[in-house]
């Protein structure tokens, strides 16, 4: 697996088990005090998660492109730019699709816990 994939999940990882621990604790929270509200606010966090995860691939195509071009600068032959340019655009698909939705993903679950999960208590 290329570093860079590897790297990448590890991101997403790591955002997935922030996200578990946030809810898990505003789950515990609200039981313990019995007041649901914790457990929607979690949600709040959650969508932030999810808007920061789904705005790197913003990030990424800046980085992408400075990389480019200080490589485009150092060229030697027509060969070696058209397999940059390919392993640039692989690179950047891969990373933007995994990015979208994991952050997608988030959204939609932070979202939903933001505005409900305070009917939990009610059940």
């Amino acid at each position: 697996m290329p570093q860079g994939i590897a790297s990448l999940r590890r991101i997403v990882l790591g955002f997935w088990v922030a996200s578990v621990a946030v809810v898990a604790g505003a789950a515990w929270l609200s039981a313990a005090t019995g007041d649901w509200m914790w457990l929607a606010r979690s949600g709040a966090i959650l969508t932030a998660l999810g808007l920061v995860l789904a705005s790197r691939k913003i990030l990424i195509a800046r980085n992408d492109l400075l990389a480019l071009l200080h490589d485009m600068e150092r060229v030697d032959g027509a060969e070696r730019t058209a397999r940059l340019a390919s392993f640039r655009q692989l690179q950047k698909d891969i990373d933007r699709q995994v990015l979208e939705k994991a952050g997608f993903a988030l959204l939609i679950i932070g979202t939903l816990i933001w505005g409900f999960g305070d009917l939990v208590g009610k059940l």
